[in-house]
């Protein structure tokens, strides 16, 4: 009989790595590592070749030449070239998974590691060894238990483990069964969980802040009754007081702090109170328009406005569009200074996810410190001495209500810029 060899079609592409090999008189080809099992079908229809002159098998290939005037049946199994393809294919996939994979077999030998996997766990030269090779001494019987459960569990059980490692990534320690459910070994499958942490630490910021907020309601409706009486006694004082020159400043300068407290318990009023989108059709000409004629009125300013002359009416909330806009552009005409320039620019934006109205308020000032702009839509957080640092809360919270966001930046030219996006319905 002659002697088959085994088709050679692992290990082609470099950053695929497989630490498994086939036994030297091994009558079929199988696949190394998880190609095996994520690949069944290929295991045993895999052609053999003769060891001297065989040709490739083909799919027209049979066992015996057939009579003439007879059909030549059709060799149901894959042709060398087409396995080879479809292992090629399959070292693509798991070198471009954005997960890190290692593979151990029932020996708890290291049999595969994609690219992310090996740098993760380190596998390095000890691809073939044993998995506890990879992991320090004092966590060889947790690594063995964890094996042994994998081992003895029942197939027809989902039984991952999940365990965290480096504060980065998520691992899921898996079960590899066959198809008549005998245990084939375990994978290693690690996620990157960066994303979901920062969405969890948004979560519980944003449930404090919730807390807050309900406290400073409270706490702000108590001080505003408060300022009503001693504003009721300084409008007194003001007008029984002598005409004293060190009394009548001193009546101003509490008059001026009263007004300062009284415009920051509003603001905080403003930001406890939940803010509700009421969509309508809109003309986003005339919000604009008004916005600029205020400012012009409040502020010694050079305002230009960019803006398509055909923008239709868009289903937005109008009162909140205009709170947006006051407030930008009182931003941006105070951090300008008198005589200084604002630019306004309003784009109406087609992309993958919908329409959306987009506007940019820039101004010529000095811009933020770059140790300030990580900090900007916290609470309190202001750069100007009679500033409360709730009215950029206040902006990005309408733009997401819209199912949009807010972004400030600095322009390269000096200044700042305020760009939001408010998604159309």
């Amino acid at each position: 009989m002659a002697r088959r060899r085994r088709l050679d079609v692992g290990n082609r592409v470099p950053n695929l790595r497989c630490g498994c090999s086939l036994k030297p008189n091994e009558p079929t080809m199988k696949l190394p590592g998880p190609a095996g099992a994520a690949f069944a079908f290929l295991n045993d229809r895999a052609p053999s070749m003769s060891h001297e002159s065989s040709p490739p098998v083909s799919r027209s290939t049979t066992t015996e030449s057939p009579r003439r005037g007879e059909p030549r049946e059709a060799d149901p199994r894959p042709s060398a070239s087409a396995l080879a393809a479809r292992v090629e294919f399959l070292e693509d996939v798991l070198r471009s998974l954005p997960v890190g994979l290692v593979v151990i077999d029932e020996a708890t030998n290291i049999v595969l590691t994609n690219p992310l996997g090996d740098e993760i766990r380190e596998v390095g030269d000890r691809l073939g060894r044993p998995l506890n090779d990879c992991h320090p001494a004092r966590t060889h019987e947790a690594v063995d238990e964890v094996f042994a459960r994998l081992r003895d569990n029942p197939p027809d059980r989902d039984h991952p483990l999940v365990v965290e490692r480096k504060h980065r990534w998520e691992v899921h320690y898996s079960r590899i069964s066959g198809h008549d459910g005998r245990f084939r070994g375990a994978s290693w499958v690690a996620v990157d969980i960066r994303r979901q942490k920062e969405l969890q630490r948004q979560v519980l910021h944003q449930e404090r802040l919730a807390g807050l907020g309900r406290m400073a309601g409270r706490l702000a409706h108590e001080v505003k009754n408060s300022l009503n009486v001693v504003n009721g006694a300084l409008h007194y004082l003001r007008r029984s007081a002598r005409p004293d020159a060190a009394a009548t400043e001193m009546v101003s300068i509490i008059d001026a702090q009263v007004g300062r407290l009284s415009q920051l318990i509003d603001h905080l009023r403003e930001v406890t109170r939940p803010l509700e989108v009421k969509r309508e059709p809109c003309d986003v000409k005339d919000v604009v328009a008004a916005s600029l004629r205020d400012i012009r009125l409040q502020h010694d300013c050079v305002v230009s406005l960019e803006s398509p002359p055909d923008l239709p009416r868009l289903r937005l909330d109008g009162v909140l569009l205009g709170r947006f806009l006051t407030n930008a552009l009182d931003n941006a005409a105070r951090a300008a200074g008198p005589g200084g320039a604002i630019d306004v620019v309003v784009r109406l934006e087609t992309r993958g996810d919908g329409e959306s109205l987009t506007l940019e308020v820039a101004d010529n000032g000095p811009g933020f410190a770059e140790e300030v702009l990580d900090h900007l839509f916290e609470p309190f957080v202001t750069t100007r001495p009679d500033g409360t640092g709730l009215g950029l809360v206040i902006m990005r919270e309408v733009c997401r209500l819209h199912g949009g966001d807010l972004e400030v930046t600095n322009r390269p030219e000096g200044g700042s810029r305020v760009t939001a996006r408010l998604m159309c319905q």
